[in-house]
């Protein structure tokens, strides 16, 4: 279950009002953006970092609430170690940046410049993708919750970067996928008397509506095909066994078909008596 985030791609330029999460190589550098965002906090950062012996490395952050000389609630340095940001490690940072916004932050502004400037469309898509999924949690059965383990308001995040337009457009790609990780995260997470073959199917099957083709075999439709030994282990429950078929007809003209078989496990069973009891709640995540 995704956190109720909200993401937009806005100009570099634009203020932050509330939350404002800036980026830094090491030595506390900032892109020329940053700079002017930062102008009426004049020494403070540096004097924070001192104190706090933040250098800037990879993935550490600098937290200043109700920053002197800034109309903002929280600034938020996050290091990146070397200017130049890679794709691959993009998704990583945009993790730590999601970890570091207050869960009752309202909405934030992230700055998406490192030192040597503007992140480019596909890094700042991919740092979409690492908050995205850093916001996500499953805890709609949970009815006690600990201090401090309160559910992440519903936010507003902007993202300021270079080029709004093109990064919307290289984010639609990995939006898809982050939904695609949601939805897979969401049925290994939900339990057995919840999520059993019926009702895997069932969710399965609202992929119809992007567009999917979506067969569902019963256990009639099962014994006609003569699937016996599927059928043979589904009779160990007391729920009937389904079989998922999905066809995407996404590919180019006369291009060769491509079969993913995976086994959408709501339990796993099989050699009970062979395992140690710890952690055999966690075969439920066979399916994954």
């Amino acid at each position: 279950m995704s956190e109720e985030v909200k993401l937009s791609f806005i100009p570099l330029s634009s203020p932050a009002k509330t939350v404002l999460v800036v980026f830094c190589d090491q030595g506390l550098k900032f892109g020329p953006a940053t700079q002017k965002a930062l102008a009426g906090a004049g020494d403070l950062v540096r004097r924070a970092a001192a104190a706090d012996r933040f250098t800037g490395k990879n993935g550490t952050a600098l937290d200043l609430t109700v920053p002197q000389g800034l109309k903002l609630q929280r600034l938020i340095v996050i290091g990146t170690g070397n200017s130049d940001v890679k794709t691959d490690d993009a998704a990583k940072l945009g993790g730590v940046v999601m970890g570091r916004i207050p869960s009752r932050a309202a909405e934030a502004t992230v700055l998406a410049e490192t030192a040597d400037g503007a992140m480019k469309s596909g890094i700042v898509a991919e740092l979409a993708l690492g908050m995205t999924l850093r916001a996500y949690s499953f805890d709609r059965y949970k009815t006690k919750k600990k201090e401090g383990e309160e559910p992440r308001a519903a936010i507003k995040v902007s993202i300021a970067c270079a080029n709004a337009e093109s990064t919307r457009s290289a984010w639609s790609e990995r939006d898809a996928i982050a939904q695609g990780v949601i939805i897979a995260r969401d049925l290994v997470n939900e339990p057995p008397n919840i999520l059993y073959p019926e009702e895997f199917a069932r969710r399965a099957a609202k992929l119809r509506k992007a567009g999917v083709v979506v067969d569902i075999l019963d256990v009639k439709a099962m014994t006609k095909l003569g699937m016996g030994a599927l059928l043979g282990v589904g009779q160990g429950s007391r729920r009937d066994s389904r079989i998922v078929v999905m066809h995407w007809n996404g590919g180019k003209k006369g291009s060769e078909p491509v079969a993913f078989i995976g086994k959408g496990v709501c339990f796993d069973t099989g050699g009970i008596s062979i395992k140690p009891a710890v952690g055999m709640e966690d075969m439920k995540g066979d399916m994954a």
